[in-house]
């Protein structure tokens, strides 16, 4: 388990380290027509849900969401989304009857990784610690305890459904 949890550090910390290089390409390479010339901003996430009400509620009590707009789209395939946000952070439950099961793996931050596809989502906080103590007073499930570096402090967190995602503090 410490070898996993090192090599997650590592490969964190690596990853912030090549994005803080600010690394420019050539011009000749610049030419290759990938310029982009609009602004972007995250938006939110999607999550397939059994329960969106369920879900809506339990993100309500953990951390602050507000349903946003509820709606059910197409009738035939018998889905309800609710939107949920807590200031410019927008959560987008999907609820489809007949939707398979979350995957064990799925619910395994290290599992997860070795499989491709999106691994987790994170919220930024301004202490790990202090938000897991109060998560776990309101019963919410640890998926990984916290991990403590001098740079940053991470914990994963598993929702009413199983869903994993972060919580990390930058210091």
């Amino acid at each position: 388990m410490q070898t996993r949890i090192r090599a997650m550090v590592v490969v964190f910390f690596l990853f912030i380290f090549v994005g803080a290089l600010n690394i420019s390409i050539p011009s000749s390479a610049a030419e290759d027509n990938s310029a982009v010339n609009f602004d972007i901003s995250h938006h939110h996430i999607g999550i397939s849900v059994p329960d969106a009400e369920a879900s809506a509620a339990w993100y309500k009590k953990m951390f602050g969401f507000e349903v946003a707009l509820r709606m059910n789209e197409d009738a035939a395939n018998k889905m309800k989304i609710v939107h949920i946000k807590r200031g410019n952070c927008y959560i987008e439950l999907f609820q489809v009857e007949g939707a398979k099961l979350l995957p064990e793996h799925r619910r395994d931050p290290n599992a997860d990784l070795r499989v491709h596809g999106l691994a987790h989502w994170a919220f930024q906080v301004p202490n790990v610690h202090a938000a897991v103590k109060e998560l776990k007073a309101k019963g919410a499930e640890i998926a990984m305890e916290p991990v403590d570096t001098p740079g940053i402090a991470f914990v994963f967190i598993r929702d009413n459904a199983g869903n994993t995602f972060e919580l990390i503090q930058y210091k």
